[in-house]
């Protein structure tokens, strides 16, 4: 004898079966980031070396996505170690995402070529501000991030022409993409 609640079970499995294929046919695929991406950078920038950085100690560290058609994405994050009457309260994590709605390369503040941010808004979160998160625009436009808009690993001395003292270490990995 079959139990009423196996074949309701069965009914019910049955019915998500024979929906699957149709919720399949039309609804579109999902791609995270598609295949706009031109290029794409990671970083990390730390500090903690007390007679370096006083105050600031620390670290840096993100994701950045340039697209075609001059949008893009970042999601960075900070955090500070000391508190004190010189840290301004800043100990703890930060984070912020960008929304980048433009984007160029030409020559950076130092010479290179770097890549600068021309439209967009910021959102932050964390212990700077306390409280709900505060989205503003990017400025100054345009921002020259600093970032060599060129494939391959920077460190601090290949990017500011010395090699920092220890406990401090910057390092960008910027790659070109190819579809």
């Amino acid at each position: 004898m079959v139990r009423p609640r196996t074949i309701l079970e069965f009914a019910a499995l049955s019915a998500i079966l024979a929906v699957l294929p149709l919720m399949s046919a039309t609804v579109p695929a999902v791609h995270a980031y598609g295949n706009t991406a031109l290029w794409q950078i990671g970083l990390s920038f730390n500090c903690n070396n007390p007679s370096v950085c006083d105050s600031m100690l620390g670290g840096f560290w993100g994701w950045i996505e340039f697209d075609s058609g001059g949008l893009g994405d970042a999601t960075l994050t900070g955090c500070s170690h000391l508190t004190g009457p010189t840290s301004h309260g800043s100990a703890g994590a930060d984070h912020f995402n960008a929304e980048i709605t433009g984007w160029t390369i030409m020559p950076g503040s130092v010479g290179p070529l770097t890549f600068f941010v021309t439209s967009g808004t910021m959102t932050f979160t964390g212990t700077v501000p306390r409280g709900p998160p505060i989205t503003m625009p990017i400025l100054p436009t345009p921002l020259d991030t600093g970032i060599p808009a060129v494939p391959g690993h920077f460190s601090m001395a290949s990017v500011l022409g010395f090699t920092p003292p220890p406990g401090v270490n910057f390092q960008i990995q910027v790659v070109q993409l190819t579809h």
